[in-house]
């Protein structure tokens, strides 16, 4: 499903599941979009061993979905790419 996350006047165009769990999304993302965080220092597990890293938390961020619907939603900001795959969260 293709969202649009921060500021109006120019927001970044992302795609999202919307069967997932969490909301993650790349530092580098967070970033473009201007996005209010606050750090975290978590890593989450996926199948295969695959960890990533997350930095950062922004809450309450709205989004607006490709049929115009908006909606406030939660993302944790993950250090570098993002390979984790059905994962689980450990706090460091």
């Amino acid at each position: 499903m293709e969202i649009f996350i921060g500021k109006e006047e120019s927001p970044i165009r992302e795609f999202g599941d919307t069967g997932e769990k969490l909301n993650i999304i790349t530092e580098e993302i967070a970033i473009k979009s201007s996005l209010t965080t606050r750090k975290l220092n978590m890593n989450l597990r996926g199948i295969g061993g695959h960890s990533t890293s997350l930095v950062a938390l922004s809450e309450f961020t709205p989004i607006i979905f490709a049929s115009g619907e908006e909606a406030q939603i939660h993302f944790l900001i993950a250090k570098g790419s993002v390979h984790t795959v059905l994962g689980r969260l450990s706090f460091k």
